[in-house]
């Protein structure tokens, strides 16, 4: 069964719009005329007696009226597929399907050892999973194109319900030959002394490391750098050099690679958060509620 059966097509029409930010786009993707979705705005605005959207040159932003719709209409497109699939059989942690928005670091090391061992106890749930920055995995969520999402230290948003937070500290890891490698914990300024790997700019990790070698005056250049986790990782067990990754993502590194990863005592490599996020006021259904409850447990540090 389709969702369009059960929710009206004025929304359908109104959130495409929202999403592609003009007529013409939400046109192509509904694959109906642009008339055809001028006319069911026009309708809605008509009912609710107020302007939905503003009109500018570069597109159609929503008016403080037309966000309250798309909240509004957000939820109902969820809450349709939820029905959808309690009718047709589908609901339930027998089949089904989880849509996932994660940072890299948890879809690469975290995420697959939950999602395996929860699909060895129900076979008919299947994954999808997209990985991209902690602002649009938040955004994700909002607006309903995935059901569970996490994020590394978010602002707080209010169409977010928060379902686990946890502190996450970063590691330094490197090859288990190295020098640092039997050392309980290290420091920055005992890394500096040696190659290392960092993530961009625009990461967590690699600002707070900024900010703590700026408080202390370590000028540390880094010999490589890479917008993948993997990449780094994979160059530390290559023994090319130390690179700094979340003691969650650490908790699931291969046993294989002869990796080692070290506490890093400075005090601002402990200010991370991760957080589990699904949309506010939404009913999640059977199977994807009961995957959430692994995946909160799996993030405890006694649950690795």
């Amino acid at each position: 069964m389709n969702e369009r059966i059960l929710l009206d097509s004025a929304l359908r029409y109104f959130l495409e719009i929202v999403r592609q930010g003009s007529i013409n786009k939400a046109s192509q993707q509904l694959h109906v005329a642009p008339s055809a979705v001028s006319r069911q705005i026009a309708r809605l605005e008509a009912e609710l007696g107020s302007q939905l959207f503003e009109r500018h040159s570069s597109g159609m932003k929503l008016s403080p009226s037309g966000e309250l719709l798309a909240a509004h209409a957000r939820k109902t497109r969820l809450e349709t597929a939820r029905v959808i699939e309690e009718i047709t059989g589908l609901e339930g942690i027998q089949r089904g399907t989880v849509r996932l928005a994660s940072i890299e670091g948890l879809a690469s090391y975290l995420l697959p050892h939950v999602i395996s061992e929860y699909r060895e106890k129900h076979h008919g749930i299947h994954f999808d999973l997209a990985v991209m920055s902690s602002t649009e995995v938040t955004q994700r969520v909002c607006e309903g194109l995935v059901d569970i999402g996490l994020a590394i230290s978010p602002a707080p948003e209010k169409n977010i319900q928060v379902e686990k937070r946890i502190m996450a500290p970063i590691h330094a890891v490197m090859h288990s030959s190295h020098l640092l490698a039997t050392k309980k914990h290290v420091s920055l300024a005992q890394l500096s002394h040696y190659p290392l790997a960092l993530p961009t700019e625009n990461t967590t990790i690699r600002q707070l490391f900024n900010v703590s070698c700026s408080r202390q005056g370590l000028l540390i250049e880094p010999v490589m750098v890479s917008n993948f986790v993997t990449t780094l990782v994979h160059f530390a067990a290559c023994q090319g050099g130390i690179t700094l990754i979340g003691d969650v993502s650490v908790r699931h590194l291969s046993d294989a690679a002869q990796i080692t990863s070290l506490p890093i005592r400075d005090r601002e490599m402990s200010g991370r958060t991760i957080e589990v996020q699904t949309l506010a006021g939404r009913t999640l259904p059977k199977g994807v509620a009961d995957f959430l409850g692994d995946l909160c447990l799996a993030l405890e540090p006694d649950k690795a």
